[in-house]
This record gives C-alpha cells, sequence and structure tokens, in this order.
C-alpha cells in the first residue's frame, strides 16, 4: 500500500510475485498471499491466474469506514447482562519462538511488540467466551492493564480506532487447539465455534483476535446480513 501511495506501482501495472515478495521480506509465501489476498477484496489489487497482480486503474478511497461491533451493545440490546474479566497481558516470545499464525497476522508490526491480552466475557453471569487477542502495542500504546480493567479492547477500539478494514473467519475447533480449554474449563476436545477477527488501519494490520464460544452457546444469526454474529445462550435459566 505504501508503494501504491507513492506511486512506486502506480494504477495498471504488475506487482512482483508472491515469490519475489517472499525473497524481499524474507516471510513464508503463505503470508504474502494472505496479504495479496486482503488487498484484492479491498479493490486495490487484481489477481489473475497465469497472467499476475495488478494495481487496479481508477483507485479511489473507500468512502465509508467499517463499524465494528460491541460484543457488550449486543449482549445488552436483548436483555442481557454484559460483563467481563480482564485475565492480563502477556508479551509473545520474540523469535525464533514467536507464535506464528499471530506474527503472520500483524505482518507489518515487530514481533517484539506483540503482545496478548485475555479477557473473559459473561452474559447473566454465565462464561460464554474467552478472547485471545493480539495486538501490536507500538501501534495501540494506550491498551494498557488499568484501561483493560475497566473496559474491553473490543470497546474501546470502537470507538477510538479509525478502522478501514475488518476480516472475520468462523470456524469450529478444538478447544485445545486454540487455548481456550483453561479460560472456558472445558475438556481439550471440546468442539467449539470460534471467530477470528483482523483489524487494519490502512495498511496495517493492528490487532487479531479469537473469540471462541463455549460449548453450551450457539451463534445467532439473525442479524448476519449486516455482518453482526452473537454467541447467545442455548438454554437461560
Amino acid at each position: 500500500m505504501d508503494r501504491i501511495s507513492n506511486g512506486t506501482y502506480p494504477p495498471g501495472t504488475l506487482i512482483p510475485t508472491e515469490q519475489q515478495f517472499a525473497a524481499e521480506f524474507g516471510s513464508a509465501r503463505a503470508t504474502v498471499n494472505r496479504a495479496l489476498t486482503s488487498l484484492a477484496e479491498r479493490g486495490v489489487l487484481e489477481r489473475r491466474r497465469r497472467v499476475g497482480t495488478r494495481v487496479v486503474l481508477g483507485l479511489e478511497p473507500e468512502p465509508e469506514r467499517p463499524s465494528l461491533p460491541v460484543i457488550r451493545d449486543m449482549i445488552e440490546e436483548r436483555g442481557w447482562r454484559f460483563d467481563f474479566r480482564y485475565l492480563g497481558s502477556l508479551p509473545c516470545p520474540v523469535p525464533p519462538q514467536a507464535p506464528g499464525e499471530p506474527a503472520e497476522r500483524l505482518f507489518r508490526s515487530d514481533p517484539a511488540d506483540l503482545r496478548e491480552l485475555r479477557t473473559l466475557l459473561y452474559c447473566d453471569g454465565r462464561l460464554f467466551c474467552a478472547e485471545r487477542r493480539w495486538i501490536d502495542s507500538a501501534a495501540l500504546p494506550q491498551l494498557t492493564d488499568d484501561l483493560l480493567r475497566t473496559v474491553t479492547a473490543n470497546e474501546w477500539l470502537a470507538h477510538n480506532t479509525p478502522l478501514t478494514l475488518i476480516e472475520r473467519l468462523v470456524s469450529a475447533r478444538s478447544a485445545g487447539e486454540v487455548g481456550a480449554d483453561q479460560l472456558l474449563r472445558c475438556p481439550p476436545e471440546a468442539p467449539l465455534l470460534v471467530q477470528e477477527t483482523t483489524l487494519w488501519v490502512g495498511a496495517r494490520p493492528l490487532s487479531w483476535t479469537q473469540h471462541s464460544f463455549a460449548p453450551e452457546f450457539r451463534m445467532d444469526l439473525s442479524r448476519a446480513g449486516d455482518g453482526v454474529t452473537l454467541a447467545a445462550p442455548a438454554r437461560r435459566g
């Protein structure tokens, strides 16, 4: 994006291949593919098999910014009580022990600046979600432990960050696979619904989150048309 903005790759230009970018930046080809695919989905690039990747002609800035759903609002507007417990932050190990996927998702960040934030979310007093969020602490220095004991990172980011892209992926995973078994107090083999979200500002991903929903909860897709989903209790009581 920096090179497109400064005219290095003007509209209509074929940019280097995935292999060339991977060699230049010393990154995995899968990381490069993920970044280029994201830019293509945003309309910045056009990718054609056996032809290459080209900067789109007549690129214009997006007129509207995406809105990040606030989990507190989604709970309370349905008449339920929302609460959370912030468990603290963990520095990510430095290379070569740095976690692969968070470092790949936040590929514009220095791995030494990555922090993992852990929060438990409650609905009507019942634990319904474990949130593991990785952030670039250099880009988001405001997200301190003191702040996060009073407000969730989700709520703060929704109201204070000029997001330009929100990427979401929902999948079925085992609790142990996403490190949520101890957080949710369930067996490692328990199947969970997991929503992964990457938040972007311009060409930079700032946050990658795994929301792992407790086994007894289900996803409510009644408002899926506007991109909003919510894990709701399977039963009340």
